[in-house]
Parts: C-alpha cells; structure tokens; sequence
C-alpha cells in the first residue's frame, strides 16, 4: 500500500492527464476523487483537509495517441457519416459543447448551428465543453433554421426533426436509413422546442418515449440518444419500420 503524504501537483506522472486520490482518513471520510492535470489542488481532501494517496494515474486514449502510443482496443469505423445535425436556436453553452462531443463520437459529418446557438469563433467558452469536438467536426452557422432547411432539401437531403406532436415516429420504430441521401437531424431550443416552420417541412419528425412522470429530456441527450441510434442503423432503399 502506498504511504500516506500530501500530494505535490508534480507527482502525476509526465505525459499522464491526471490522477485519482483517496483521503486517509477512512473512517471519517474516505472519498475518492480525480485531479486532472491543470487543476487547482493542494495536496489534501477537498472535503475534510486529511492527506491523500495518490490511488492510480490516468492518461486518456486521446493524449495517448497524441504521444505516439496505441489507443486500446480496436479502431471502430465512422458510422454516422451519412447523418448531420442541426441545432435551432440552443441557448445553453453546456449543451451545445455536448452535441459537439456526440457528433464527433457518432462520426457525424456536420453540425448546422443556427439561430442564437454559440459557435465556436464567437463563444471561446464552448471549448470547455466541447472539450476539442469543435476542432474535429466540421460546422456552419446559418442565421435561419428554415431557410438552411429548405436549401438543403433541395440539393436533395431529408431533415427529420426531434420533436413529439401527433404524427411523430418514435426513435426505436426506425430500422433504417434512406440509402439515396443524407439525413439532417434537427433539435430544438431548449424550452420551445423545434421552430414550427421546421416541423411544418421537414420530412420526418421522431420522439423519443418516455416511459417516466416527465415528458422530455434535456435536449443534448435526447439527440445524443438519436444520433447514435440512427448511426447504428443499416442504409436501405428507404428508411422501414419495425
């Protein structure tokens, strides 16, 4: 068992991103914590003040590849790349950061940003959430939602829209995608959902059930949950139903 002392910062080891400490004093607190590389730490719980233990050192797959190593496990192919995302008129930083990590994970080829969603030359706080998604997924900025919408149908792209109303197609009835064209997916501003004039054109809208006393999710898991089921489903002629 390592000894107990009150951890230097200099103690994570170079190259590694940060660590997990545990308190000594496990009868009164015990916890467990990690300590990233460039956070404040001084050494002791941030709980109760006790010394730690340094418990494990952690390096991540995408610093490891950085440094020349190998990233665990198998390489796993794009699979998203025939799905876009759009997002109308998110306000929230947190969850905009959140759709580029998910479109950047699922292989999503574009993210739409539209309306009053932050991009990331205007919002330098993004990359906090984004936590460098915004640098790997390509994006764009359009002032409005439909206009985008319709040109896009035109060069010949579906838009499905994340919404609930009364011809809405749940997420887990699709089996498939369309094998002729792209498919953008839309999601809406955070309290007022999906602009009307998107839900009035777009080609399919899809919900996810709620099976709970609450009627939605916040809107960067339920696209997240959306994306990558879709990203997980075959091309076909056209898109099927269970």
């Amino acid at each position: 068992m390592s000894r107990a002392l009150l951890v230097d910062p200099s103690s994570v080891a170079p190259g590694s991103s940060g660590a997990f400490y545990r308190c000594v004093d496990s009868s009164q607190c015990g916890m467990r914590f990690p300590v990233t590389v460039g956070d404040p730490f001084r050494g002791c719980c941030p709980r109760c003040g006790a010394p730690v233990q340094l418990v494990a050192q952690v390096e991540l797959a995408e610093n490891a590849a950085a440094n020349g190593g190998a990233s665990p496990g198998v390489a796993v192919p794009s699979m998203g790349n025939k799905i876009h995302l759009l997002l109308d008129n998110w306000r929230s930083l947190f969850n905009v950061g959140a759709a580029f990590r998910t479109a950047d994970g699922a292989g999503v080829q574009h993210l739409y940003l539209c309306g009053i969603t932050a991009t990331p030359d205007r919002q330098p706080k993004l990359a906090k959430t984004a936590l460098g998604a915004e640098q790997s997924v390509a994006w764009s900025y359009h002032a409005d939602a439909v206009v985008l919408a319709a040109a896009l149908q035109s060069a010949g792209t579906e838009i499905w829209v994340l919404e609930r109303n009364d011809v809405a197609l749940s997420l887990f009835d699709i089996t498939s995608l369309p094998s002729a064209s792209p498919v953008v997916l839309a999601a809406g501003n955070e309290v007022l959902g999906v602009d009307p004039g998107l839900v009035e054109i777009a080609d399919r809208v899809i919900y996810l059930p709620m099976y709970g006393s609450k009627q939605s999710l916040n809107v960067a898991v339920a696209l997240s949950i959306a994306t990558y089921w879709l990203a997980a489903q075959p091309a076909a002629a056209g898109w099927e139903t269970q």
